[in-house]
């Protein structure tokens, strides 16, 4: 019991929100460090391209219908008001929802914050009648493809809603995770 509550004082809580208006700036901030990030390993082989980030930046806030309930979803895991990471959801079909732009500050990796998110777009992704989840992720993001596997994401060929660039495809990872309940 001692460890139980010495892990709670040393460890913030974080909470999960779902995006209002009123997260919009920090939403965007948080997304341009992603596609920043993003955009490091993009300018390198096999890619050799480039990232318009404001440009992607504005395409997808011109586009949140398709991350509002009861099509999708973007989370927020907050710390003491300060958000730290961000995942979203997006229904893809009927039954199957797809993970998107799931990033958490690089020095709050390894916390545990990106199992939570997760877990936390499997619970909406089942509320919104999801049995499935899809993911597309550059290569480079082995962290990430760990946390994937380890909660039941196996590797697969190219998904037909995949939506990004047609050469920005070369040895990308696609996953699926065919049970989202326990």
């Amino acid at each position: 019991m001692k460890g139980r509550i010495l892990s709670e004082i040393i460890r913030p809580v974080v909470k999960i929100e779902y995006y209002t208006e009123e997260f919009k700036y920090k939403l965007e901030n948080i997304l341009r460090k992603y596609l920043s990030y993003t955009a490091e390993f993009l300018k390198k082989n096999p890619w050799n391209c480039s990232i318009d980030i404001e440009h992607e930046l504005a395409q997808t806030f011109d586009n949140l219908i398709q991350f509002k309930a009861p099509m999708g979803e973007i989370l927020l895991a907050i710390i003491d008001g300060n958000l730290i990471g961000t995942a979203s959801i997006k229904m893809i079909r009927d039954t199957a929802s797809e993970l998107k732009r799931m990033y958490v500050e690089p020095n709050l990796q390894g916390q545990k914050i990106g199992q939570i998110l997760l877990e936390a777009t499997f619970e909406r992704s089942i509320q919104f009648g999801a049995n499935e989840m899809y993911l597309e992720s550059p290569p480079p993001f082995k962290p990430a493809h760990k946390l994937y596997r380890k909660n039941g994401f196996e590797m697969i060929k190219e998904y037909p809603e995949v939506s990004i660039p047609h050469e920005l495809r070369a040895d990308w990872v696609y996953m699926k995770k065919s049970s989202l309940r326990k």
